[in-house]
């Protein structure tokens, strides 16, 4: 009889504990489940960012960059021509170095640089005295140039010219022997066609020049006239 008190007791002792347990974990608290992302409105799923047109290229297009202002270069390996003044005239013989700034496609800055030689003579059959000169020297010329077209250039501009000069005459009268040596003013105007091509991309210009040109120098007694033409080559 105590045997089956004491197991009875055991049993009851056991679903006791049992049932604590069930109902601890019961009350024990769980996290709630993770909300769903939000769908976009419309229900839709959002589409990659459309590529920009141009985005990857630099700002500035090919005419843009024909209106940047850039350096320009050049020269005439030769020169040649006539000149003329007081009862004298003769061959000119020169070349020209170019440099300057083109500012755009139309319009443009630059200085030329020629050195050049003349040897001028009178026509003893026309004149009392035979007479005989020469002058060696440099203009200094800054043009401002228009080129209305690629391959059409107008340019003019004031001159600085160093020149030393001489000359003798013979006649009836006597001979006479004179020089000067000194910078004198004078003046340019010239028309050229610059036969090459064009880059699409920078509107740098470059090509083989065909150029004419007019160049006063005012030297003492009267002015000097150079009428010349010229073969080079520019980048402009």
């Amino acid at each position: 009889m105590r045997l089956s008190a004491c197991i009875c007791v055991a049993a009851l002792s056991a679903l006791g504990v049992v049932a604590f347990a069930t109902d601890a974990s019961a009350q024990t608290p769980t996290a709630p489940p993770a909300a769903p992302a939000a769908a976009p409105a419309g229900g839709a799923a959002a589409a990659p960012a459309a590529p920009v047109a141009g985005a990857d290229k630099p700002a500035g297009g090919a005419e843009d960059k024909e209106e940047q202002g850039r350096l320009r270069i050049g020269f005439n390996f030769l020169n040649v021509g006539v000149g003329s003044g007081g009862d004298l005239s003769g061959p000119f013989i020169g070349a020209t170095f170019k440099i300057g700034w083109q500012f755009n496609r139309l319009m443009g800055l630059y200085g030329n640089i020629t050195p050049f030689v003349w040897i001028g003579s009178s026509d003893a059959a026309k004149a009392a005295n035979v007479s005989i000169g020469a002058i060696a020297g440099t203009q200094f010329t800054p043009l401002f140039s228009l080129t209305p077209a690629d391959i059409i250039e107008i340019a003019a501009g004031p001159s600085l010219d160093y020149l030393s000069g001489g000359g003798v005459s013979a006649g009836a009268n006597g001979d006479t022997v004179g020089g000067f040596s000194s910078v004198y003013f004078g003046a340019h105007g010239k028309v050229a066609l610059h036969l090459g091509g064009r880059n699409e991309e920078t509107g740098r210009r470059r090509g083989f020049t065909i150029e004419g040109n007019i160049h006063p120098s005012f030297t003492p007694g009267s002015a000097v006239t150079f009428i010349t033409g010229g073969l080079g080559y520019d980048w402009l």
